[in-house]
């Protein structure tokens, strides 16, 4: 405790951050505890419950266990605010479609009345989840904000500003706007805020920026060359038969915003290192620079294409374990089910392994030749 409170006397930036994120938290939960009246569906908080064990044979012959819960709640707002209402659950091991509720626990509820406007019955719609939502963004910002001090708080703002975007994109896309174009456009400005506004507006960012959009650039290209020369062959769209939207517009910017989001990293990395070693060895050669940066780069690489497809296949995981479970083959789901997030996973990865000589070169142009660049 006494080397905390060091710490903190010593930086007091950090002190008053950690200090106001205290104080807004607590704000945070009392408001979040107590909003229930601030819904127009009807809230009750469960204060007792009784489970009664049961089971229950599926299509495919298997027994899984569930339980039935005999509830006793309190309803927290609307007209009926106060009264104790008794409701039923079912809950299974898997949890897919059904609750497993516990005391404590708030539910949106439906209420049946009779013709005196008393409840004779309540049904559970769903479990009030906004606080669990709130608790874990809380948890989020405090950290980045006291791990990365005014970097942090610049790098949760690029976060917030890139939302906006986004939200701008959907609602532009609605109102009838070309999506392949302002997606391109909101694009370039995900990349240049996010940069700028973490890094701040030097030959660092602008070697970032400039990597990130050729890299980009050159991996779009080869995925569209080469997606157009197979005619789309081996690409399904199954996942995406609900659009109402051509499926490989929607595709490519699947593709683009995936490719941009991991070369932003790459780039960001390889300009911070190359400009750190400068900062150290302001007489560093050239040469000596380069193979610094590709030493750095084929580390950073090769856990990033891991990162990469991970991500993407990870997504999935339920679905995998689905069609196993029905005795689909694993060639059959790779074929049908993952072949778009096998295509995002591979034009990411080329775009991550060019961008790394790209942001190389750029960098050392910059940071060696001080007649080039504007910073």
């Amino acid at each position: 405790m006494e080397k905390i409170l060091s710490l903190l006397k010593k930086n007091k930036f950090t002190s008053i951050v950690a200090i106001s994120l205290i104080l807004i938290c607590g704000i945070i939960y009392c408001f979040i505890s107590n909003n229930e009246n601030y819904y127009d569906k009807t809230i009750a908080k469960i204060i007792y419950i009784r489970e009664t064990p049961s089971k229950v044979t599926n299509i495919n012959g298997d027994i899984e266990q569930i339980k039935k819960q005999q509830i006793k709640s309190i309803i927290m707002n609307g007209n009926f605010k106060g009264q104790e209402i008794e409701l039923e659950n079912s809950s299974s091991y898997s949890g897919v479609n059904n609750l497993n509720l516990k005391v404590g626990d708030e539910v949106f509820i439906s209420t049946q009345q009779d013709t005196n406007n008393k409840i004779i019955s309540g049904k559970i719609l769903n479990l009030k989840r906004d606080k669990y939502v709130v608790y874990i963004t809380s948890i989020f910002i405090f950290l980045i904000l006291l791990v990365g001090g005014f970097k942090g708080f610049r790098s949760l703002a690029s976060v917030i500003i890139n939302i906006i975007i986004f939200c701008i994109i959907i609602k532009l896309f609605i109102h009838g706007y070309n999506l392949i174009f302002i997606s391109i456009i909101a694009s370039l400005l995900f990349v240049i805020l996010s940069i700028s506004i973490v890094c701040g507006i030097n030959k660092k960012t602008l070697s970032a920026v400039l990597g990130t959009i050729s890299g980009t650039l050159l991996s779009m290209l080869i995925a569209v060359l080469v997606i157009q020369l197979n005619h789309w062959n081996g690409i399904k769209f199954e996942e995406m038969e609900f659009l109402t939207h051509p499926p490989e517009q929607i595709f490519y910017i699947e593709i683009l915003i995936g490719t941009l989001g991991s070369i932003m990293d790459i780039a960001i990395s390889i300009s911070s290192s190359i400009k750190e070693l400068c900062d150290k060895n302001p007489n560093i050669e050239s040469k000596v620079l380069i193979n610094s940066g590709k030493e750095i780069g084929k580390d950073i690489m090769g856990t990033m294409t891991n990162t990469l497809v991970f991500a993407y296949i990870s997504g999935s995981i339920p679905l995998i374990l689905l069609l196993l479970k029905n005795g689909f083959s694993i060639f059959y789901i790779i074929s049908i089910n993952l072949s778009l997030e096998f295509v995002r996973a591979l034009t990411g990865s080329i775009g991550i392994i060019l961008s790394i000589p790209i942001t190389i070169y750029i960098s050392v142009i910059l940071f060696k030749n001080h007649k080039i660049g504007v910073f």
